[in-house]
């Protein structure tokens, strides 16, 4: 069977040299399992244990005596998954983790995964906090369906804060059926989202029924999991008033009042969403950092095949879902980053907008998406403005558009195919998806 190389196994394999217990985050049906259970233990070329807490019978029999049998386990790696099913496990592995610390020698390996923030983290910050190294996965990226083997652009221009006449170059000798290849499966990624299931499916209604089924048990196992929703069917309502709004400036009340609920239970259905990596909230930025922790966020449905499930008929403005899959290609780069940058918005009260900000080691790069295969010079306004406001801290501009020319349209202000800023440069070959 063919396995697309996750991005974050290069990080997670660094990371084990300093680190041995290890917690990889993500909604479900990322490639949790697929990562640990084959790709990691493959890399590493050690045996291993593995056991999921989805089982009943495991959680009663860790529930009765964790510490006895996870002293019994010999191999050297030991991976445990969905463990936000089995609080009761953190304290006993603490015991083992440090118990195995004092004695010095080989040390094991302990990898877990997790499917809610919500009960994952709260058991780390209180029995494993400084003990783990912390990771997410999401869905495919770009960069991974196409398989490019190399960074995508996005990395070079953030490691060198510039577009160079030798980048350009390499751009120009690109070949027609590589562009056509990085834009048929940018088409696709855009249209249907990145869950691995759903690259396993050719047929548009094999992958709509996925998406349908996930949905359904997003809602009845997730939620039932964690216990705080008590009508699922205004949970589904806030769900849609939500996803309609991705890429916009979140207003709770308006939410509230559209869905005829009260304010405080839309923000735990928001605080639902994103624990479960269904919906991400994006901080405005500001000089000031007060300001930046009180004013609104914009919220963000990053997954398209998700929202087409979860709108039904209904669309989302065009604008705005190629922002929510920029953003998704954002989040899904920065974090593989040997220092992951931050990622905000930025707007005035005169109405100047930037739609993202990278900013990191007092450099910010603005960008802006662009649902367009064509960009021109009256494009690059607003970077101009924001460039010219923060001359010291700007060295240059992106406009991410459909389209397929790498040019400059304004000075430091390029335009840069989406396809090539997160994807690299395609390998053309028959496609084992």
């Amino acid at each position: 069977m063919h396995f697309i190389k996750r991005a974050i196994l290069d990080s997670i394999l660094s990371r084990l040299k300093q680190d041995r217990v290890i917690v990889i985050m993500g909604a479900r049906q990322t490639g949790k399992t697929t990562l640990c259970d084959n790709r990691i233990p493959e890399s590493l070329n050690l045996p291993f244990t593995y056991i999921s807490f989805d089982d009943p019978d495991e959680r009663l029999r860790f529930q009765t005596s964790a510490i006895t049998i996870l002293e019994s386990i010999d191999t050297p790696l030991i991976i445990l998954d969905e463990v936000q099913k089995i609080p009761s496990l953190f304290d006993p592995l603490k015991y083992i983790v440090d118990k195995l610390k004092r004695k010095g020698g080989t040390q094991k390996i302990f990898i877990l995964t997790g499917s809610s923030q919500l009960m994952l983290l709260k058991n780390i910050k209180e029995t494993l906090a400084g003990r783990v190294a912390l990771f997410n996965l999401y869905p495919f990226s770009l960069c991974e369906v196409l398989e490019a083997g190399l960074a995508p652009f996005l990395t070079n221009i953030w490691k060198g804060h510039t577009i160079t006449k030798k980048d350009v170059g390499q751009f120009l000798v690109l070949r027609p059926e590589q562009m056509r290849l990085a834009t048929q499966i940018r088409d696709e990624h855009q249209s249907w989202g990145g869950y691995p299931p759903v690259w396993q499916r050719k047929e548009a209604s094999d992958k709509i029924n996925w998406l349908k089924d996930y949905r359904k048990t997003y809602i009845e196992r997730d939620l039932s999991d964690v216990g705080l929703v008590a009508d699922i069917d205004t949970f589904i309502l806030a769900q849609k008033l939500l996803c309609a709004r991705t890429g916009q400036i979140l207003s709770i009340s308006e939410v509230a009042r559209d869905a005829s609920l009260a304010v405080n239970t839309v923000k735990r259905y928001i605080n639902l969403l994103t624990l479960s990596f269904q919906c991400y909230l994006l901080p405005p930025y500001f000089e000031n950092v007060g300001k930046r922790l009180i004013k609104s966020p914009k919220i963000f449905f990053p997954d398209a095949g998700l929202n087409r499930v979860t709108m039904g008929e209904i669309t989302i403005n065009t604008g705005a879902a190629y922002e929510s899959w920029v953003f998704s290609e954002l989040i899904k780069w920065k974090q593989l980053q040997p220092v992951e940058p931050a990622l905000f918005y930025y707007r005035t009260g005169g109405g100047l907008e930037i739609d993202f900000l990278l900013a990191g080691n007092g450099t910010l790069i603005p960008i802006e998406a662009k649902v367009s295969d064509k960009a021109s010079p009256a494009d690059g306004r607003s970077l101009e403005a924001f460039m010219n406001e923060h001359k010291k801290s700007v060295p240059i501009g992106i406009i991410v558009y459909r389209g397929r020319e790498l040019k400059e349209i304004r000075k430091n202000i390029w335009a840069i195919p989406d396809w090539y800023l997160f994807g690299g440069i395609p390998v053309t070959r028959e496609r084992k998806i």
